[in-house]
């Protein structure tokens, strides 16, 4: 399993540059320290808030490498 998590700040300010919105009910804060507190630490999580795309699949590929 391979978690993506980056930082709220991160979250919140792509989500207000999308156009379709994913938040609705629950605010970017809420959702991300609920994620975060109550899921298991199983297999890799990534903390991607300073990566682009590119850097988070060499992240990916650098912990799964043998």
């Amino acid at each position: 399993m391979i978690v993506l998590l980056p930082s709220v700040e991160a979250v919140a300010t792509r989500e207000a540059q999308r156009d379709k919105k994913g938040y609705h009910a629950w605010s970017v804060e809420q959702l991300h320290d609920g994620f975060a507190s109550h899921t298991p630490r199983l297999g890799l999580w990534i903390d991607t808030t300073d990566m682009t795309p590119d850097q988070t699949v060499d992240a990916i590929l650098a912990e799964r490498s043998p």
